[in-house]
């Protein structure tokens, strides 16, 4: 058996299991509106507060894994995950009299989870003496993908069969993986971090216009793609007419499915392929797939540009870190926590004005249109989405001028 296969194992697992949380509220909106009441503001903020908790534990975590290796925080990150999924699928339970706070605190507790994941995964990786590193690093961005087609497709087809009402179940169910993953993780190999004195001092590194321009790209990148994939299920059901469980399968799973593929085609024959301008044309892709989303009457070309959206957003999270590492390869963890930061935030304001922005477009609908208030408040939050697409083509245009005319002799894509 190879010599690191349980360190990729462990890091996959940790990427599925993230696909896995990540989307797990997006999947029970509908379940936890219908019995428990809450608004699309409130759903809203949970995946506010999802990606706000990821953000601090990016923010906070960063330096600390450069100082004291990537050995304790593995142990951290998988035992909060699990804490958190127990907690959530509790929390009707424990915290009856004030349920929504309830949800939130379990909430940040599995998001802060993730947010550490995503500090330590990437640098491990990167930091094998593995000839194959570059696979290996698209490899491991793509179990992000098969972790949502696995939570969004299990997560629908469990509540399908035993009925919403048994949601908690699922959450359960789903809280074993963690404790699977402590297990890998405490025998595997772990690479050391670099030494301190060498690494870029925090304060150079913010001012860096690479990284600038990195973490706007990565800030906006992000917010395209989180924001049409955790609530094209709901706008699905809800906007468009069909079931939850087609919404799911052919919305949700079906970005994921093409934004994972779109990973693993890159990975295995886009060594030659300029980066810079796949993640330009992919924000202009995703400009005109959530045009087309937001207002075309046609189910099945709404359902294809969701689609071609996973493909088109596919590359902004990950190459925008490898093109960054290239051109600072000294940042250390602290870069990828750092940038992480930037994903986590943009996600967790656009998700979090979407759900506002829809639900004060309902209060809006004009009459005499042939759109329900609901429909036309989510379709139009949509709209008003397509902006982060058109921020996210900007910065990679700038980030591309940057990085061409500073650090000329440092191939793009290298590790």
């Amino acid at each position: 058996m190879h010599k690191y296969f349980r360190t990729k194992a462990s890091c996959y697992l940790s990427y599925f299991i993230q696909g896995i949380v990540m989307n797990l509220t997006a999947v029970l909106f509908v379940p936890l509106q219908s019995l428990y009441g809450f608004s699309y503001t409130q759903l809203g903020t949970l995946v506010f507060i999802n990606f706000v908790f990821q953000l601090a534990a990016d923010i906070i975590f960063a330096r600390p894994v450069d100082r004291y290796g990537f050995k304790p925080f593995t142990r951290i990150a998988t035992l909060t995950c699990f804490a958190g999924l127990i907690l959530f699928a509790t929390a009707p339970y424990w915290a009856s009299n004030f349920l929504f706070i309830g949800f939130c605190i379990a909430t940040a507790i599995f998001s802060a989870s993730i947010g550490i994941t995503e500090v330590i995964l990437s640098p491990i990786i990167s930091g094998l003496p593995d000839e194959h590193k570059e696979s290996s690093m698209s490899i491991l961005h793509s179990f992000l993908a098969w972790g949502m087609i696995a939570g969004i497709a299990g997560t629908t087809l469990l509540l399908f069969a035993i009925g919403k009402h048994n949601w908690q179940w699922v959450v359960v169910a789903w809280a074993v993986l963690p404790l699977i993953n402590l297990v890998l993780f405490w025998g595997a190999y772990l690479p050391p971090t670099l030494p301190q004195k060498k690494l870029i001092k925090t304060r150079k590194l913010l001012v860096n216009r690479v990284f600038i321009l990195s973490f706007l790209a990565i800030f906006f990148g992000a917010a395209a793609e989180i924001t049409l994939m955790q609530w094209i299920s709901t706008f699905l059901e809800r906007g468009v007419g069909m079931s939850k469980l087609a919404g799911d399968m052919l919305g949700l799973c079906g970005f994921a499915l093409f934004f994972g593929l779109g990973r693993i085609f890159y990975s295995r024959y886009g060594k030659s392929w300029d980066v810079h301008k796949l993640m330009i044309y992919g924000s202009l892709i995703t400009v005109i797939c959530y045009i087309i989303v937001a207002l075309s009457p046609n189910t099945a070309l709404t359902v294809v540009a969701c689609w071609v959206a996973g493909v088109a957003t596919c590359l902004l999270w990950p190459q925008t870190l490898v093109v960054a590492s290239s051109a600072l390869p000294m940042a250390g963890a602290a870069l990828f926590g750092l940038l992480a930061a930037g994903g986590d935030l943009g996600t967790a304001v656009s998700s979090f004005l979407v759900g506002t922005a829809a639900d004060s477009f309902i209060e809006l609908a004009p009459d005499g249109i042939s759109l329900t208030a609901e429909q036309f408040g989510l379709r139009m939050a949509i709209l008003l989405g397509c902006v982060l697409p058109i921020l996210s083509m900007v910065f990679q245009i700038l980030l591309k001028r940057e990085v061409s005319s500073t650090i000329k002799s440092i191939p793009v894509g290298a590790d």
